[in-house]
């Protein structure tokens, strides 16, 4: 079945006529309906299989889109088909291929299925970078070579001759039908962005060699002369978020809800976020219309992360008077389709038989990969109540740290009066609150390769900053904005955790001190670690090895580039780094437990608990909710494990299991037992 106009010849026809219109030239010349089809944020999950728990999945990976894809090109006359970016970092695989540096192919695994899917163009995100610039090179060559995919970016420049690093926008003139059967070529101009903070997250790998501009900066400079090119229509391919209206000059990632108002754009198949746009997250956007698929008038589309969504912008072309084409806002629509519904756990599609196949053997590998023994563990380590109380895989991550700083000072013996602490952030939390089952499970016994990237998602690099006192206990207080504050005169329904405004990621862990969070006080700091103007903020009792923490004592902290370039946490920032790491956080990691395999060591873990909640005087009296994934396994771990007292309650919206939390009951014995 094809896909036809929201509008019809005759409505066109009949609106024109209110206008005058109908019995001029425009009102009897061609209209084409053109399908934008869209992936973005797949992150290397490029099959429906879960590498870390070593079974196939239903609710994400390029092999169930596809199916998807199909369906969408088999609906419309005419498509084209775009992907966001960040795709080569994240699932196993990415790790797979940067270790095995194209010897098994010719391209990234990336555009292998991107070359059967027949892609249009792909944009670079942030995390293309994470891997440096001679492996992103690579990356970008062979599939413009060997896959013949155009891979696009308009703000990254060369650092020494000014010019673009990549090509900044392409305009392909595409043969597509009109509605009466007859053909036309159209020129379509594609441009894409990736976020200026990549300078900030990869400094160490770009600082010197690239700069970047401001996303609208960018495009207000290249859409004319897309335009003064012969672009009928610009599909701008933004890696970044609707964010908040901010000047061109703005250096802020997420800028959807400004891009929009670039003269000359005709759609915008954004990302970065992993939400999805349309969608009731957004319902509160100021120049959104989450029926249409609009920000401030323009058609756009954001469909979630790791393939669980496609984004379809469905725009209608009108011919002009010159015989050129014309997006119709008015008449466009986006919208966002799932390969999975959350609520009733099913898979809304199956895999693709045909991309299965294409990535046959390199599913083979990244198994054997993945299943490569590392060591012995004698905990489980189960992340389903991270947020809540001290977690054992964060504390793993925390004790690797803290031990490699140690050894670290020892060789840099001018740091040795220094206090040592270590950072660490429960990174699979449920993503961003659309992924039940995205919590960090590792079985005691055998300690797998693929355990390491379920303790440690990201690619970082080790790092060492410099703090003080003052700095680090503020470092807790923005952590602690991870909490709602709970009110303790009413009876209403109050959500702990503030996912809506904070990162789960972001929620750092301080090991090497031990300190509590007050919840019924004001957050110090927005998720962003900007201050909110209350001053005593929520962290107490913090201490070091007994005593209390003056706010001039000198501290070293095990983190990660990620957290040292920034500068969003306070004491972070490029001036308070000390040592930045060749070795990425998942090499350090399995580097320490391949050594303790050596000594016949098996891996232990610290069952001492450094952070807590306060108590909250009767608060068994509250409605305080919390949430976590839905399994049974999971279930069972949080009503035996948690050491406050939790009632089981329904499915959330996104399927995730809620508790009432009695945080009146503290029962630490509980903990890790």
């Amino acid at each position: 079945m094809k896909f036809k106009s929201p509008f019809s010849i005759a409505k066109l026809t009949a609106s024109l006529a209110l206008l005058g219109l109908a019995g001029s030239s425009f009102a009897n010349n061609a209209v084409i309906n053109l399908r934008v089809i869209e992936t973005t944020d797949i992150h290397a999950y490029f099959t429906a299989y879960d590498y870390l728990k070593d079974q196939p999945v239903l609710n994400y990976g390029l092999t169930r889109t596809a199916s998807l894809i199909k369906q969408a090109r088999a609906q419309a006359t005419n498509s084209v088909l775009v992907d966001n970016g960040d795709l080569i970092q994240g699932g196993l695989i990415g790790t797979w291929a940067v270790d095995d540096n194209f010897k098994s192919y010719k391209i990234h695994p990336a555009y292998l299925g991107f070359k059967a899917l027949n892609y249009d163009v792909s944009n670079l995100g942030n995390h293309e970078f994470n891997y440096g610039l001679p492996y992103l090179d690579k990356v970008v060559a062979t599939a413009q070579e060997q896959a013949g995919i155009p891979v696009i970016n308009a703000n990254v420049y060369d650092a020494k001759t000014g010019k673009n690093y990549y090509t900044p926008y392409i305009i392909k003139e595409t043969v597509l039908t009109d509605t009466q059967g007859k053909k036309h070529k159209v020129k379509i101009g594609y441009i894409g962005f990736t976020p200026p903070q990549i300078m900030q997250w990869d400094a160490e790998k770009l600082t010197g060699k690239v700069t970047v501009t401001p996303i609208v900066q960018s495009a207000l400079e290249f859409v004319p002369k897309m335009k003064a090119e012969g672009a009928e229509i610009i599909i701008a391919v933004p890696h970044s978020g609707i964010g908040s209206v901010a000047p061109s000059s703005s250096l802020y990632p997420n800028q959807v809800i400004n891009l929009t108002k670039v003269p000359g754009i005709d759609a915008v198949a954004f990302g970065h976020s992993h939400g999805v746009f349309p969608s009731a997250e957004y319902k509160d956007v100021k120049g959104a219309d989450l029926e249409k698929g609009w920000i401030n008038g323009v058609p756009a589309v954001m469909p979630g992360r790791w393939g669980s969504h496609l984004g379809i912008i469905d725009l209608v072309l009108v011919q002009q008077a010159d015989g050129s084409f014309k997006a119709d806002a008015q008449q466009s629509r986006a919208f966002a389709r799932p390969i999975y519904d959350v609520k009733n756990r099913q898979a809304l599609v199956e895999e693709d038989a045909e991309l299965v196949k294409v990535y046959a053997s390199t599913h083979k590998a990244v198994r054997d990969y993945a299943n490569a023994p590392l060591g012995k563990l004698e905990d489980n380590l189960y992340g389903y109540l991270a947020l809540y109380q001290d977690d054992p895989a964060v504390k793993l991550v925390n004790q690797v740290q803290l031990a490699t700083l140690k050894d670290w000072v020892a060789q840099n013996p001018e740091y040795k009066d220094y206090k040592l602490v270590s950072a660490a952030a429960p990174f699979k939390f449920g993503e961003r609150h659309n992924d039940p089952a995205n919590f960090t499970v590792v079985d005691k016994g055998t300690f797998a390769f693929r355990n390491v990237s379920d303790l440690y998602v990201y690619p970082n690099t080790f790092a060492i900053v410099k703090v003080t006192g003052r700095e680090l206990k503020n470092w807790a207080e923005c952590s602690a904005g991870m909490f709602n504050t709970i009110f303790t005169d009413t009876d209403q329904r109050q959500e702990l955790i503030n996912y809506r405004g904070f990162k789960t990621y972001n929620f750092d862990v301080l090991y090497g001190v031990n300190y509590q969070i007050d919840v019924t006080r004001p957050a110090k700091f927005t998720g962003s670690c900007r201050p909110t103007g209350n001053r005593k903020g929520r962290v107490e009792n913090m201490t070091y090895n007994g005593q209390p923490i003056k706010d001039s004592d000198n501290f070293l902290v095990a983190t990660n580039n990620y957290r040292a370039n920034t500068g969003m946490f306070p004491g972070t920032g490029t001036d308070k780094v000390v040592y930045l790491a060749l070795e990425t956080s998942q090499e350090v990691i399995a580097n320490y437990i391949q050594k303790q395999a050596k000594e016949n060591k098996p891996i232990v873990l610290d069952r001492t608990v450094n952070w807590s909640l306060v108590p909250i005087k009767n608060g068994e009296k509250l409605n305080v909710v919390i949430f976590s994934a839905p399994d049974n396994k999971a279930v069972n771990y949080a009503l035996n494990n948690s050491v406050w007292p939790l009632v089981k309650l329904d499915l959330d919206y996104a399927g995730f299991q809620e508790y009432r939390i009695d945080l009146s009951k503290y029962q630490p014995e509980k903990q890790y037992k």
